[in-house]
């Protein structure tokens, strides 16, 4: 396993592809469970604080006792317009010089792209002493850090996921070292 480097030259002649590989699967697998799950908390976060936005605007007071708060403010924020915007606004006010433009947004076309697909063998995986390590590693936490996160949160997700999501394929960028 490797820790995460400044950008430096890659000799592919000092590389280990039967250490890569695995590491690469894990922290695929681990950042997956991970994200999801950060998913499901970062859209409660939202719901409830839509709720707690509609609920105070409507003049409703939440206890002073609790240990959290809540107001509702009005920050002013520049903000460039976005190119959509921009044409958008170009395309009202020049209609005719915009039609070129507007024509070659709605054109589709196809790019070739490689990508690089690995993960598990089918009923296959790594051992958790690797994942363990990976995340001692990968996030330099302590190992009993790392133990406690992965068989309590992350080991039952990672059960519970399907086997189409073993493999992972992600885009290559042909250059050079990306």
């Amino acid at each position: 396993m490797s820790k995460k480097s400044k950008k430096t030259e890659i000799n592919l002649n000092e590389l280990n592809i039967d250490d890569i590989l695995p590491e690469a699967v894990a922290t695929a697998r681990l950042g997956r469970a991970l994200a999801s799950l950060g998913a499901i908390l970062t859209g409660r976060k939202k719901h409830n604080a839509k709720l707690v936005y509609r609920l105070i605007k409507a003049g409703r007071e939440y206890s002073q006792k609790l240990p959290v708060t809540a107001s509702i403010a009005e920050i002013p924020e520049e903000k460039k317009y976005s190119p959509s915007e921009a044409i958008e606004w170009f395309s009202e006010k020049f209609p005719k010089e915009a039609q070129p433009l507007l024509q070659k947004l709605e054109e589709k076309y196809t790019s070739p792209k490689t990508e690089i697909v690995y993960g598990l063998k089918e009923k296959r995986d790594l051992q958790d002493t690797f994942y363990i390590e990976t995340l001692t590693l990968i996030l330099d936490v302590s190992k009993d850090r790392a133990r406690v996160l992965y068989h309590g949160i992350i080991q039952p997700y990672l059960e519970k996921e399907e086997e189409e999501s073993r493999l992972v394929s992600l885009t290559m960028k042909e250059g050079k070292n990306k």
